[in-house]
């Protein structure tokens, strides 16, 4: 139900102008940063599933939790990568097939919050999203 998730979160956000310009193209990777790519880039990660099984056993539905991290050498430079996540993603509704199973998602901008790392001197936001997942 949530295995595909991810390759939508990359797809709207790499079809976002805004996005790809603060972020740079093919820069979004699922929970780390791969050695050797340059900032800034971000990456996304499931935190949560809730409301996993119905009553019956079937997955009717689940809230997910995801967070996008933006990583870069500035702090304006994650303000914009952040701004651009949050205008790409909420309220976002997507259809899409798992399993030959037809879903809808619907995100919704939770909070955010930043960070500096000391090594490797990077900034960062965390963009959290809720994500209502339900079969069609």
């Amino acid at each position: 139900m949530f295995a595909v998730i991810g390759k939508e979160i990359v797809t709207k956000l790499q079809a976002t102008s805004a996005f790809t310009t603060a972020n740079g193209s093919n820069k979004v990777f699922p929970v780390i940063i791969p050695q050797g790519v340059s900032y800034p880039c971000s990456t996304f990660e499931i935190t949560n599933v809730s409301n996993f099984l119905s009553k019956g056993g079937s997955l009717n539905s689940c809230d997910v939790s995801i967070r996008i991290a933006c990583f870069a050498d500035t702090y304006n430079a994650t303000y914009n990568q952040a701004k651009a996540a949050v205008e790409a993603l909420d309220l976002y509704e997507v259809e899409y097939t798992e399993d030959g199973t037809d879903y809808i998602a619907k995100f919704r901008f939770l909070d955010l919050d930043d960070d500096y790392f000391k090594t490797p001197e990077k900034f960062y936001k965390n963009v959290n999203f809720n994500c209502l997942i339900y079969k069609k």
